[in-house]
């Protein structure tokens, strides 16, 4: 998915945070990575709901949280294109990519692995909703900062350490 494509998806996920950062989401800032972690989360609840009503079909659902993903790649790999945006050298697939990429033993490209660290959430917060009605919260909760923690680069296991609990 290119940058034009993204880029109206991008607006949605930035324009509910910006007020929140004084104008600025600085990608170093634990509280704007939490707030876009959260968005995305909140986003892939309400396509779980709609899916749930009868609104969506799966397909639709499983659509939109793969473009939600794939615009938060965009963003978090410092490609978004907005100056409101403040990237690093943290935030490319050389460095957050390729961190995500073995932190989490996945198979993909490091350009791809914030999506895939994004979707992978999303299929947890699916399964914490089917699981314990009372617990999902904290389960998704606790997704969130672990994600957060994993797009700062915070989460990295040493050795003989699991993964975080929800995305090992």
């Amino acid at each position: 998915m290119d940058f034009q494509e993204n880029r109206p998806i991008v607006v949605s996920l930035l324009q509910p945070i910006a007020p929140q950062v004084d104008g600025r989401i600085d990608l170093a800032d634990e509280r704007a990575v939490e707030l876009l972690v959260r968005t995305y989360v909140d986003r892939c609840l309400s396509c779980f709901q709609q899916t749930i009503a009868g609104s969506a079909t799966q397909d639709d659902a499983v659509d939109d949280i793969y473009r939600l993903a794939s615009a938060l790649n965009t963003v978090f790999l410092g490609a978004s294109g907005f100056d409101t945006v403040v990237a690093h050298p943290w935030n490319s697939p050389e460095q957050l990519g390729a961190f995500l990429r073995d932190t989490l033993d996945f198979d993909f490209p490091p350009e791809e692995c914030v999506r895939a660290t994004l979707v992978h959430m999303a299929t947890h917060i699916m399964q914490a909703l089917q699981g314990n009605k009372d617990e999902w919260r904290d389960a998704v909760d606790g997704l969130v900062i672990e994600v957060r923690d994993l797009l700062l680069g915070r989460a990295a296991p040493d050795a003989g350490e699991e993964l975080p609990p929800g995305l090992g």
